[in-house]
């Protein structure tokens, strides 16, 4: 089979999708990833052969200004709803459309795959009668985004003749779902066909001594907080603390005493299986990852999905949260002390890393999906 990956550019949007790209490839079948020239150098470290697609540059800085500057005056809960159908629907999607359609003419394929903010594939799978799966990149959009964000692209679907189907077209075949039930904050109702996903593979945990706890807020919020009081406020408990700001983060958080290392990247997956804690803006990356390999977390959330996987999060007892207008200093090592005193929640996070192990994993899932559609 020939299967097309399509995304938008963000990180967090892309690195979910890479396993299941990696599977296909893996079990012979023709890979090609379509998307933003500016996040090709991390599919090229992946191994997956990549072209440009979509907004890039200039323009998707002005698009996402468009939507993020009238976006900031809302209070940071109230966001995401404003946000996804703007950006990822009206501003992304119809330039998306404009390449993505001759790009999937001309090497056709026989399955597309699309993360959940990249809304172009379902139009182009329904013009070329190729299926296109939604694939997850944390837990599911509410119903209501997804309504919306058709309506405003209704226009785009018409212009090819066709209406747009419900929730954006997105659920005509198989929901790829990587949220383990116990932590999905949001109703899947109106999702007809979920295929489950294993979203991480836990390392050998490796706890060290002292604990280590590891702060990160992503790749977008990076700099949403003043990190450097709340990882000295951390830094005050007998652990020592591994800070990742993200490639282009601030490395400088002041000063620091010596049981702190700040990092612009690290091997995620290996540190989480060192860390006793962990504390994030609760971006679907971080947030699955330290659920899957059964590590209590503190949660940050700043905006986006953040705070329905902080919600999940709390609700399982796998996590502790603090709010926007309730993070200081003191809260976040109070947070942090917490975890690392009370066994309750790492048993809890341990249950959700035990329900995501028996997750299909993405070699099971490209085996029944090329049984569907092959042929």
């Amino acid at each position: 089979m020939r299967v097309l990956f399509s995304s938008t550019t963000g990180i967090g949007h892309v690195l979910p999708m890479v396993p299941l790209a990696h599977a296909f490839a893996g079990a012979g079948h023709e890979v090609l990833w379509a998307t933003g020239a500016h996040v090709h150098p991390v599919l090229q470290e992946a191994a997956i052969p990549a072209v440009r697609c979509g907004p890039t540059g200039a323009e998707l800085a002005r698009l996402r200004d468009g939507v993020m500057g009238p976006a900031a005056t809302l209070p940071p809960p109230e966001r995401a709803a404003y946000v996804f159908p703007r950006m990822f629907g009206s501003a992304f999607a119809p330039p998306m459309a404009a390449d993505l359609l001759p790009l999937a003419r001309d090497w056709a394929p026989d399955l597309m795959v699309h993360e959940q903010g990249e809304l172009a594939s379902p139009l182009v799978g329904a013009v070329l009668g190729v299926p296109s799966l939604t694939h997850a990149f944390g837990g599911a959009v509410p119903a209501p985004m997804l309504t919306e964000a058709g309506e405003r692209l209704a226009p785009m679907w018409a212009g090819h003749g066709l209406g747009v189907p419900p929730h954006a077209g997105c659920f005509e075949h198989p929901y790829l779902d990587i949220c383990p039930a116990s932590v999905q904050a949001v109703a899947t109702g109106h999702i007809s066909v979920v295929q489950p996903l294993r979203p991480a593979t836990a390392h050998e945990a490796a706890p060290s001594l002292p604990p280590l706890v590891y702060v990160t807020m992503g790749t977008v919020q990076n700099r949403a907080l003043d990190l450097g009081p709340l990882v000295r406020a951390v830094a005050g408990l007998p652990v020592e603390v591994l800070v990742a700001v993200g490639r282009d983060g601030d490395t400088d958080l002041g000063d620091q005493p010596a049981n702190v290392r700040v990092e612009a990247w690290v091997d995620q997956p290996r540190v989480l299986a060192t860390a006793t804690a962990v504390v994030s803006h609760g971006g679907s990356g971080t947030f699955l990852g330290a659920l899957a390999q059964g590590v209590p977390q503190l949660c940050l959330p700043q905006a986006a999905d953040q705070f329905r996987n902080a919600e999940g999060g709390v609700a399982t007892g796998a996590a502790l949260a603090l709010m926007p207008s309730q993070v200081t200093p003191e809260a976040v090592a109070d947070a942090v002390a917490s975890l690392l005193e009370d066994p309750v929640t790492r048993r809890n996070a341990e249950r959700v890393a035990a329900e995501i192990a028996a997750m299909p994993a993405p070699a099971e899932a490209v085996f029944e999906l090329v049984a569907r559609y092959a042929g």
